[in-house]
């Protein structure tokens, strides 16, 4: 009689145990498609007219900082350093590329040297995961330090993790496109995750440690 009442006693607790362990993994899946979630594309919807700049009107979310022209979609900035333009010369969407793209010159009226810079409005970390992209030949780089080369028609798809600043060098033409962004602390698990999975293995330990 003792032994069958162990017995069912045993499988009592493995059955809370093993219903234990689905809510944590439940959780924890939870809590990575919230992470995927997270990820903002920036798609320039909002970019329709030939030109911006340079005498062209600009939407409400640009501007000029200095010879610099500002762009901001979804808590991100991207801008147009035109160090070699006049005040107010540099513009983007020369009517060259497809509408509803980033798109900009190096040269004439933007001036040579040009490049452009993606950052977090207001500063502070992000994900890039990935852009599209048609340029003669840009380099790419991330705080300052070089991470490849993009040219022809494609996508990047080399994801850059923890950085404040994306920069792309100018070729003669440049059209970027569907940005994938994230801010960094969306990547790292959400602090109810990791008391969970400590939970999880403790549970796991003392059905081990029960069974033998």
């Amino acid at each position: 009689m003792r032994e069958k009442k162990l017995e069912s006693q045993q499988k009592v607790e493995n059955e809370m145990t093993s219903m234990k362990l689905k809510k944590i993994f439940a959780a924890l899946a939870l809590a990575t498609v919230a992470t995927s979630a997270s990820a903002t594309v920036l798609t320039f919807d909002s970019l329709t007219a030939m030109v911006y700049g340079d005498g062209a009107s600009l939407l409400a979310n640009m501007g000029y900082d200095g010879q610099n022209l500002t762009y901001v979609e979804a808590g991100f900035q991207l801008t147009l350093h035109a160090p070699n333009s006049a005040p107010g010369a540099a513009h983007i969407s020369d009517g060259t590329y497809w509408e509803q793209t980033y798109n900009w010159h190096d040269g004439i009226e933007n001036g040579l040297d040009t490049f452009v810079t993606l950052t977090r409005v207001g500063g502070g970390l992000f994900n890039l995961l990935g852009f599209d992209y048609y340029t003669n030949l840009s380099s790419v780089s991330a705080d300052g330090a070089a991470a490849g080369f993009i040219q022809d028609e494609g996508s990047w798809n080399t994801a850059l993790n923890g950085i404040s600043e994306l920069r792309l060098g100018s070729g003669a033409f440049n059209e970027i496109d569907n940005i994938s962004v994230e801010n960094a602390s969306a990547a790292v698990p959400l602090p109810g995750t990791l008391p969970l999975l400590l939970a999880g293995l403790a549970v796991c330990a003392l059905a081990r440690r029960r069974r033998q």
